[in-house]
């Protein structure tokens, strides 16, 4: 049957369809949504979005790819890394075996402490120039980073400087710094006290020699939903955030009260009930947000400038059904000890890492990434799903670049890398040649109707505007044809292309082939691309070692009736 249909148009004849029109994509500023359904989606959201984000020059580009930094292997001890920080221009690390060494500029390390035993979780924080480490087994330990004092860049333990004794130092899990006092969280005996230095000084703890107002504050009775164990901690503005398994309660430091001698009572500002946190190593503190974790997805809390009151929210309602599922199965000691988060200062992305276990509980088989790009200003808020890797721990350095950690080995995250976009580059264990191994991306659009969803449709030519070099399979569905019978992928249409940066038949290192791989999405002549349907999707994949941006996707099509 004959695709054009005679209608009256203006009291004229005329052929439906015989008009192309051109529509094109270039907005992809929603990111990863899989909540609402794709038969009602706008293009710039994604079905499926993995190992591609949305850049700040609006485009979707394959996410960097890592290299390997060092290996932190000292006196043969080649036990797993827990927990790393920056500090001081260098990286430090604590090993399983608890270890603490420092890792130079070169990937080199040198061990700084044997002082403690078996460590399976670290917390850091950073006062008066000094970086605190607690372990919740062993006492805390210190690295000083001031050049003008003793112990500058080694590791002591943390003591009353009026006493020289340690007796009184809280043995926990959590410690932050706020307000000029050393917050210590994550005693079991206390699950819901936080321990609060005396003013100014990181050792000195209830119970230690005068000068001293430090105080033990339990802040059970404040908690006015689910449990009171305190699950983390962070420093937002002026303001210390405890958090709970479902609330958060501000709280304000250095508040005194009695005569003559003044006593610390901070005061609070009330339980905020359902947003909580489950990680302690998922909250992070930048700029005007506060972002963290909970069994369901990502919260943010943000202050009202003009009631100085904080406004909870949550970020992540478009992929909350993928970190549901990942949570779930999880227990509260594997959420503290694997799940935690790192900011990605260069592209503004909150990155949140989730683990995921083999059947028997033990073995983390990767660490599913959730990559939010917020970008206010730009009205950019789009979420990505990074998958390929197996992280316990991350930290950002001065120059904004992220050191992750496998096992003992150090990987950084390869932003500056001008031709190669591969993981694990430098490491012979993972690829022998050391280049590295190819990212898998994933790019599926929702159905697109073109605003005539009884109408047929008739594609005919297909453009896409890209840039780099990297071969990838673009493939069309129609009228929710996915799968076939057997539930394998069947696109009505697929083809290889490449990006638009590529040379063209003859250059070398061009495609994949020898008679010149994908087609050339450089090249502007018009690609048929037939197909008739009423709805129809889009998709792009490919594994790849080189660069690839995707700018705008255009199509011209044909419009039929509703009735053929």
């Amino acid at each position: 049957m004959a695709f054009f249909r005679q209608s009256k148009v203006n009291g004229r004849q005329s052929k439906e369809g015989n008009t192309l029109i051109p529509t094109t994509i270039r907005d992809f500023s929603g990111g990863l949504n899989v909540t609402d359904t794709d038969l009602n989606m706008k293009p710039k959201y994604a079905k499926v979005l993995d190992n591609m984000e949305r850049s700040i020059d609006g485009t979707l580009a394959i996410r960097p790819g890592t290299k390997l930094f060092g290996e932190v292997n000292v006196a043969a001890d080649t036990s797993n890394v827990v927990n790393v920080y920056y500090f001081n221009n260098t990286i430090i690390t604590v090993q399983t075996s608890g270890r603490v060494c420092k890792v130079n500029g070169a990937g080199v390390a040198t061990s700084l402490s044997t002082l403690w035993g078996a460590t399976t979780y670290v917390s850091f924080t950073v006062f008066n120039s000094q970086l605190l480490i607690h372990n919740g087994v062993n006492k805390p330990l210190i690295i000083e980073g001031n050049p003008n004092k003793p112990n500058y860049m080694l590791c002591v333990a943390s003591v009353d400087l009026g006493s020289g004794s340690n007796v009184n130092t809280p043995i926990g899990t959590l410690v932050i710094s706020h307000a000029q006092y050393a917050i210590v969280a994550g005693i079991p005996t206390a699950p819901s006290t936080i321990y609060v230095s005396a003013r100014g000084t990181s050792g000195t703890f209830l119970g230690d020699p005068p000068p001293n107002d430090a105080i033990a504050l339990d802040l059970g009775p404040r908690v006015s939903l689910g449990s009171s164990v305190i699950t983390g901690m962070v420093s937002y503005r002026d303001k210390l955030l405890i958090t709970f398994e479902r609330g958060i309660l501000p709280i304000n430091l250095g508040v005194y009260t009695g005569s003559p001698t003044a006593v610390h009572t901070p005061t609070d500002d009330g339980f905020i009930e359902e947003f909580g946190c489950l990680a302690h190593r998922s909250l992070i503190s930048v700029g005007d947000d506060t972002f963290f974790n909970d069994n369901i997805g990502v919260n943010s809390i943000q202050r009202v400038v003009l009631y100085n009151t904080l406004r909870p929210q949550r970020v992540s309602h478009l992929i909350d059904p993928l970190i549901t599922e990942l949570i779930q199965p999880l227990s509260q000691e594997q959420i503290a000890q694997y799940v935690f988060a790192v900011y990605d200062m260069r592209n503004k992305r909150y990155m949140l890492f989730i683990p995921v276990f083999d059947e028997t509980g033990l073995i983390v088989t990767e660490t599913i990434c959730f990559s939010y790009t917020d970008i206010p200003g730009l009205n950019i808020n789009a979420w990505a799903r990074l998958r390929g890797w197996i992280w316990t721990a991350a930290c950002r350095t001065s120059l904004q670049n992220i050191i992750f950690v496998n096992g003992n080995k150090l990987y950084t995250y390869d932003f500056d890398n001008k031709t190669s976009n591969a993981d694990f580059v430098g490491d012979i264990t993972k690829n022998a040649d050391g280049t590295g191994i190819a990212i898998t991306f994933d790019w599926e659009l929702p159905w697109a109707d073109f605003n005539r969803r009884m109408n047929k449709k008739e594609t005919v030519y297909f453009s896409l505007d890209t840039t780099g070099d990297a071969e990838f399979t673009a493939s069309m569905y129609v009228d929710n044809l996915r799968t076939d019978e057997s539930g394998a992928d069947a696109p009505a249409l697929t083809t290889v292309m490449i990006g638009g940066s590529s040379g063209g038949y003859g250059v070398p290192g061009f495609g994949n082939s020898p008679f010149g791989g994908g087609r050339p999405t450089g090249d502007e002549r018009l690609f048929e691309w037939p197909a008739e349907f009423k709805i129809c999707k889009l998709r792009f994949t490919g594994s790849t070692k080189k660069k690839l941006r995707m700018v705008s996707l255009s199509l011209a099509y044909k419009r039929g009736s509703i009735r053929r």
